[in-house]
């Protein structure tokens, strides 16, 4: 049962599924251009996939059995994004390497 009228739930499936092939397009274009430089994009970006194809499944009425797999893909991304950040030492927004640290 959907709580939005037919027309909304379907312009709303219909969004995701835009969201769903720009991310794919987005993909296939880091893979094609710039394979090296987009190692340490992959996991970010399959973690949002993860999410979106989650929420498109369980907008579309699929069980459980297909929307939690999507999301523990999309966690066990989130945790190679995190190890990644980590291993490079990436700035955060609130310290930038070479700003210092804001005085108490």
């Amino acid at each position: 049962m959907s709580f939005l009228p037919f027309d909304e739930a379907a312009l709303l499936l219909h969004l995701v599924d835009l969201v769903l092939l720009v991310s794919l397009l987005e993909l296939a274009w880091l893979l094609l251009r710039r394979p090296a430089k987009s190692r340490g994009l992959l996991p970010n970006l399959l973690a949002g996939l993860s999410l979106c194809l989650a929420l498109r499944l369980g907008l579309g009425g699929a069980g459980l059995a297909w929307v939690a797999p999507c999301l523990i893909a999309a966690g066990v991304a989130h945790l190679f994004d995190l190890q990644a950040r980590r291993a490079e030492n990436f700035p955060t927004p609130t310290h930038a390497p070479g700003q210092g640290r804001p005085s108490p």
